[in-house]
């Protein structure tokens, strides 16, 4: 039995590194993913401004040498990024505590494990935030070791490939025992991170798409952010209003520039998050709901990409999904941006610019499709126990998963929805617009990706279509979507 688990968390780890290491502008064309979602197939975020400003009761931060340099160019050699530790409480043996929380949010989380360690003052922590590249290669290498951290953070989607994988301990036993249940959290986070029966996770927070709208840039318009199109069809001639070029002309103008726009009507942002919510808002998707059928090649989930596309290259009114494009935080501040699908994260960019902040009204994200369905993609930051973790080191871990949990709302100050209800309708959050307004749509239409034991080599699958549907102006969205639907395909029809 241990000679098998270990082939599978070494095959894990070869899946992993390959994904690591493809090129990430097929899947993710047009910009790295903010530092709040990444997973095991994306680039490094374009750097986020720090959250909050570290408590006075500082951890002890320290950093590792860098590692050797693993390519070489022109400029010099490139070191691996390398994983930032910091240290609670003063012991000779702490317990061990691995995340990707590197960016903004890192800042805050931080801050937490510091109060608790300030209120439980046996604590003794170390913390590392590894960029989530390096932590899907680290995190089954030491648990196929035997040398597991004792407690890790990922995401809610992995979560059952993680299990499959024999990476995961279950953790029904922190609901019966800490006072916290299940009813207490997203039902469908629940779900997600249930398998064969078992809770595998407790959830942290929720996490996903928000509309942030630029009112100044609609009124100056002529039109009303209050009043924004209901469906797919209203949208297009809303959204040519709303383009123009330097010279001020719009897209149905003769001599309109489309190569010199300088306000876009709606930004493309990630593949992971605008896709899955679009096609569902279409009512198709990646793979059918009983994860035994692709749907990509599904006349509507095709609809859907072709219908970007058309945003893209026929209407031009959202900038083509080509590498190099800029993140949209630089043009959204300039006013260049009406409606920006970007993450919940982003409440750390709205923060440290409160002019930007002034003239934004986070909102439900818009539906595109013809008859105006809502639906949206979120994910959740997940508390997970690794197989080889001590029955005693496990029992220190679940008062700190509680503390964090039930202290969400400072968690909340980067962004992020905590997972518990009753922190959401806490009056700290409601006051933080991005994460009231998060939390209500989330709660109201959101849905979560698909849960297979194979899922990041889906998920690379359908960004790898998506990405040459949407590569140029001729690309065949229909050919490129229904080649990707085979290849997802063959992975669902594995034993």
């Amino acid at each position: 039995m241990q000679t098998k688990r270990l082939a599978q968390l070494f095959g894990l780890v070869l899946t992993l590194a390959m994904l690591v290491g493809a090129c990430a502008p097929a899947a993710t064309p047009t910009q790295a993913p903010a530092p709040a979602q990444p997973t095991a197939t994306t680039a490094p975020a374009p750097a986020q401004p720090t959250a909050t400003k570290p408590a006075a009761a500082a951890p002890t931060a320290t950093k590792p040498a860098a590692a050797a340099p693993t390519a070489t160019t022109a400029a010099g050699p490139t070191p691996e990024p390398t994983p930032v530790v910091n240290v609670f409480g003063k012991c000779d043996k702490p317990v061990r505590f691995w995340h990707g929380l590197t960016g903004s949010d890192g800042a805050v989380f931080a801050e937490m494990l510091a109060q608790y360690a300030k209120d439980n003052p046996k604590a003794c922590i170390e913390s590392q935030g590894i960029p989530w590249d390096l932590f899907f290669q680290k995190y089954p290498t030491a648990v196929a070791a035997g040398t597991p951290p004792d407690v890790v953070i990922f995401h809610a989607t992995e979560v059952n490939q993680m299990a499959f994988q024999g990476l995961m301990q279950p953790m029904d036993d922190f609901y019966t025992t800490s006072g916290i249940g299940k009813d207490q959290f997203s039902p469908v986070l629940i779900n997600q991170v249930t398998v064969g029966g078992k809770t595998m996770a407790v959830p942290f927070d929720n996490h996903g798409w928000l509309n942030w709208v630029n009112t100044k840039v609609i009124k100056d318009a002529g039109l009303d952010p209050d009043n924004l199109p209901k469906n797919g069809t209203e949208f297009i001639p809303w959204a040519q209003k709303i383009t123009k070029d330097k010279n001020g002309k719009h897209p149905n103008e003769a001599g309109f520039d489309k190569d010199n726009v300088t306000v876009w009507a709606i930004f493309w942002t990630w593949t992971r998050y605008t896709e899955p919510t679009t096609m569902w808002q279409f009512g198709g998707g990646v793979v059918s709901d009983d994860g035994k059928k692709a749907t990509l090649s599904d006349p509507k989930s095709i609809a859907a990409i072709q219908y970007w596309h058309d945003l893209m290259y026929k209407y031009y009114v959202a900038p083509p999904a080509l590498p190099g494009l800029p993140y949209g935080g630089e043009m959204y501040q300039a006013n260049g941006i009406a409606l920006w699908w970007e993450g919940t994260w982003t409440g750390g960019y709205m923060r440290d610019r409160p002019e930007v902040a002034a003239v934004t009204s986070p909102r439900f994200i818009n539906s595109l499709a013809p008859d105006g369905k809502q639906v949206v993609k979120f994910d959740s930051h997940i508390f997970s126990i690794p197989v080889g973790v001590s029955a005693e080191n496990k029992a220190k871990m679940y008062p700190m998963i509680k503390f964090l949990l039930q202290n969400g709302a400072f968690w909340a100050t980067s962004g992020q929805v905590p997972a518990l209800k009753s922190v959401q309708t806490s009056a700290e959050v409601q006051k933080i617009p991005s994460v009231a307004m998060a939390a209500k749509q989330f709660n109201e239409i959101g849905r979560t990706d698909l849960s297979h034991k194979a899922f990041i080599e889906i998920q690379t699958a359908y960004e790898t279509a998506i990405g040459t549907a949407l590569a140029s102006a001729d690309a065949d969205v229909a050919k490129a979507m229904k080649d990707g639907n085979a290849v997802i395909q063959a992975i669902l029809d594995r034993p």
